[in-house]
């Protein structure tokens, strides 16, 4: 464990959150901060960004994955990616916290989604992704195993990535510590390449009912 820090949300909500969550997001007014991330055909893209985490939070997380080095090829047969299991890393209940107070109730309020099964009752698998020239440039395109998916970034030192939906004509591109959410099965996706730097990012496949 290299920051405990990241470890003691049990121990102090409230002040975790303080630390950790951004402040405008900590309002929970999803209208004011989800924005339509745009389509190249000028039509409604259904892929939304909004700012999530911290920059410090950011930063811990990559530092924790690096030294928690644990990196992985081949959790997923058809589309592997370099990740890491934050359940592997004991991190996965804190983000699940995280998301039943913040990014359920956000996807809960932009599709109109209604019952416990879209709530308390959703559950996700978190893994962080680590895309570089040198091991992974890119993702071919794919859907995934979920009702919808989150990512969220976590640096800006690299060149190229983001994540590209050619049915929707639309790039998204998340500063760090900002989430991009978008639904199952309509939005079939791909991971651009990175040409420079290594770019890392947390990924969630969120399930209704749980997993």
């Amino acid at each position: 464990m290299l920051h405990p820090e990241l470890y003691t949300y049990n121990i102090d909500w409230i002040k975790w959150k303080e630390r950790f969550i951004r402040v405008e997001t900590r309002s929970h007014d999803w209208d004011m901060l989800a924005r339509e991330v745009p389509s190249d055909m000028n039509s409604p893209s259904d892929v939304w960004n909004w700012p999530l985490f911290t920059e410090e939070f950011c930063r811990m997380m990559i530092e924790e994955a690096e030294h928690f080095n644990g990196w992985s090829v081949d959790r997923h047969g058809y589309y592997a990616t370099n990740d890491i299991l934050l359940d592997d890393m004991k991190l996965d209940d804190m983000y699940e916290k995280v998301f039943q107070e913040f990014v359920y109730p956000c996807a809960a309020h932009i599709w109109k989604l209604e019952g416990v099964n879209w709530g308390r009752k959703m559950k996700s698998e978190n893994f962080i992704v680590r895309y570089q020239p040198s091991i992974q440039a890119h993702l071919n395109c794919h859907l995934d195993e979920s009702n919808y998916s989150l990512t969220i970034g976590l640096n800006d030192m690299f060149q190229g990535g983001g994540t590209w939906f050619p049915r929707q004509k639309t790039l998204a591109k998340p500063n760090i510590g900002e989430c991009t959410l978008f639904p199952m099965p309509t939005h079939k996706h791909a991971g651009m390449p990175v040409n420079e730097g290594k770019r890392y990012i947390i990924v969630s496949f969120c399930k209704r009912g749980g997993l």
